[in-house]
């Protein structure tokens, strides 16, 4: 384990944390870490059946944490507001939020559906932000503050061929992440930047087919980490109260050589373009030389 990421002691016993996301992937896996460690969880998603399944693993290994499960599109600010104020009002308090719920529908971008961009922008942006409105004021109930971690994207930090919108709005939760922080830190509300690395969740495994050529590019050869390691990694990372949570070295790489050696980004990010023409343009070539003798074979055998 990494110097700095060991948990010392256990922030999360007895404590009630909320989370946006949580019947899958990585939320799921940051609910059935932080339950093990003695919290109670309220957890929010769409699909009734995996809240269900969530809610019964989480309680298998919370050893008597308390789990409430609540169906409900975190896009549906008022129904959310609600779900929150319950969750509040059943456990008592809520001690933490973490503001999961992401989507990701990646593509050239003049070839983006209408709709596919509007889902990304109001569940990565507009979800997140009714998230953390809705439950800042129940943090600032309690004489010990709390936390909120949102979870955002190396994407949101730099330019990647095929995410288009995704990437601006993890951008956008980013920036909210640290306005949230400079407004709450003298009231004793932690903000954590959760930047999560290719890890193998259901939403990764299905957008990952529908990236360009380029993109695949862009990011082969960083290892696809498990969920429960990327979770593990978030939780002991907000337990030791790190502002920025980034797992995984291929992202931890390429953020920082995009933030202190843009030019050598740039340079990375257009080879690798290139590249994937190139192999695109080959394999064109070949389809064509294929279907060229496929006709001749026909037309010799008439």
């Amino acid at each position: 384990m990494e110097r700095g990421e060991r948990v010392i002691l256990n922030p999360f016993k007895g404590k009630n944390i909320f989370i946006t996301g949580g019947s899958k992937g990585i939320g799921l896996g940051m609910a059935c870490e932080i339950g093990a460690l003695g919290a109670n969880l309220a957890i929010i998603a769409r699909d009734k059946d995996a809240l269900q399944a969530a809610k019964e693993r989480i309680e298998e290994k919370g050893k008597g944490s308390r789990v409430l499960a609540y169906a409900c599109d975190v896009t549906d600010s008022d129904t959310l507001k609600d779900y929150i104020h319950m969750a509040r009002y059943e456990l008592g308090s809520i001690d933490g939020v973490i503001a999961n719920s992401g989507y990701c529908h990646p593509g050239n971008f003049h070839e983006l559906e209408i709709e596919d961009i509007d889902a990304q922008i109001d569940t990565n942006f507009r979800g997140v932000v009714y998230t953390v409105r809705h439950a800042i004021p129940y943090l600032l109930e309690n004489d010990t503050g709390g936390f909120i971690a949102i979870t955002s994207s190396p994407a949101g930090h730099m330019g990647i061929f095929g995410l288009g919108v995704y990437g601006p709005t993890k951008a956008a939760v980013s920036n909210l992440a640290e306005v949230v922080r400079h407004e709450y830190r003298d009231r004793k509300i932690r903000v954590h930047l959760l930047l999560p690395p290719g890890t193998d969740t259901p939403g990764y495994r299905e957008g990952a087919p529908l990236y360009p050529p380029e993109t695949k590019a862009i990011l082969e050869g960083g290892a696809l980490l498990g969920v429960d390691y990327v979770a593990k990694k978030f939780v002991d990372g907000i337990a030791n109260q790190k502002k920025t949570i980034a797992v995984g070295g291929s992202a931890r790489f390429l953020l920082l050589m995009h933030r202190y050696c843009p030019a050598i980004w740039e340079c990375y990010a257009r080879h690798k373009i290139r590249v994937a023409r190139k192999r695109l343009g080959e394999l064109e070539e070949h389809e064509e030389l294929d279907r060229m003798n496929s006709e001749h074979t026909e037309s010799s055998g008439e």
